[in-house]
């Protein structure tokens, strides 16, 4: 295999390493947000309270079949519930309960303060050269992966 893939790969694992145990530290003082499916299933919504099956694992890059286990698993712990689509009875319609509500709101609490936390400790320039280096990285992988699906 190439150094450079190679190299690549580490980085993005040691990333992710850091990011996951981060916000799964950060869940353990909030017993509600301990699992890591349940994190990704709730981001998968973003600022919406409903959305289709196919636009939640859009969201997250998730297959259809993946999103329905995890979006089972939130509808079992009353997170979630389904309903049919008024306009297209096809579709089935993802809302967030008033606890799911909740619990998606503890979650972006958390984020934002460890959010806080790293860029108490950050230099200004660090915290520039931070941000523009994931801005960077986004629009390059962005790049790629439609330039791929256009190919």
């Amino acid at each position: 295999m190439d150094e450079r893939l190679l190299e690549y790969l580490a980085v993005m694992r040691d990333f992710g390493r850091i990011y996951t145990h981060k916000i799964l530290e950060g869940s353990r003082e909030n017993s509600n947000l301990l699992k890591l499916s349940r994190i990704k299933a709730l981001y998968a919504f973003r600022d919406q309270d409903s959305s289709t099956m196919s636009e939640l694992a859009d969201n997250i890059g998730a297959k259809l079949p993946s999103m329905t286990m995890m979006i089972d698993n939130l509808a079992d712990e009353g997170l979630v519930e389904r309903a049919r689509d008024e306009q297209d009875r096809r579709k089935v319609i993802v809302r967030l309960t008033d606890k799911g509500l909740q619990v998606r709101q503890e979650f972006l609490e958390q984020r934002k303060q460890i959010a806080e936390q790293l860029f108490s400790r950050l230099s200004r320039e660090d915290e520039q050269e931070l941000m523009r280096s994931l801005g960077r990285v986004c629009d390059i992988l962005e790049k790629a992966f439609y330039d791929e699906m256009d190919a």
